[in-house]
């Protein structure tokens, strides 16, 4: 009889991953900053986060790129290409804060914290970084140098419910040729197989 050990043994729960606080963090074009090159990224000195997300969280998505394909006279496929596509984050800040109002409405603040809308345009740029620590206090850290907002959703006033500041922003190829780096997410992967 076959030994069916093999099924079962390469599981582990402590590899599962939860991701039970996070700070997302959003620098303007210019603003000055180091960009994460390891789990171990601090923010730069008096530097706040968006605050408080809605209970969501925030979500990376795929979107892959379209796909072109080219027949020949009796209908065969010759030819298939697929563009490379893009990645985005999405998240709802429900604390009307500077940096992720700016970014909703796609205009800086005066000085006196108020907001004049010409139009719908997002043309400011940002380096997104969204740092989190998983249930064992291993911090996963995200970061992309260059994003804009490609969607946001309806901004609700009413009375059961908070100001929610709901973006998705997408991400472009920085200068080192990725769209984004994430750090730590196999740290109890490497510490379980160090320790085996």
């Amino acid at each position: 009889m076959a030994d069916n050990d093999y099924i079962t043994s390469g599981n582990n729960a402590d590899l599962a991953a939860l991701i039970k606080d996070y700070a997302l963090f959003l620098f303007k074009k210019g603003e000055t900053y180091t960009f994460p090159s390891s789990a171990q990224w601090t923010p730069p000195t008096g530097k706040r986060p968006v605050g408080y997300n809605s209970e969501d969280g925030s979500t990376l998505h795929p979107e892959p790129g379209d796909t072109t394909e080219i027949k020949g006279h009796n209908g065969d496929v010759v030819v298939s290409e697929t563009e490379p596509g893009y990645w985005t984050i999405q998240f709802a800040g429900i604390e009307c804060r500077k940096s992720i109002a700016e970014a909703y409405f796609g205009v800086e603040a005066d000085e006196s914290g108020a907001f004049h809308v010409k139009d719908a345009t997002t043309p400011l740029e940002y380096g997104v970084v969204l740092a989190g620590l998983d249930q064992h206090g291993n911090p996963i850290v995200l970061g992309a140098a260059k994003s804009k907002v490609s969607d946001r959703d309806d901004m609700t006033f009413k009375s059961s419910d908070t100001i929610k500041f709901n973006l998705t922003m997408k991400f472009f190829k920085a200068p080192d040729g990725f769209q984004f780096h994430v750090f730590g997410l196999l740290a109890a992967e490497k510490t379980a197989t160090a320790g085996a």
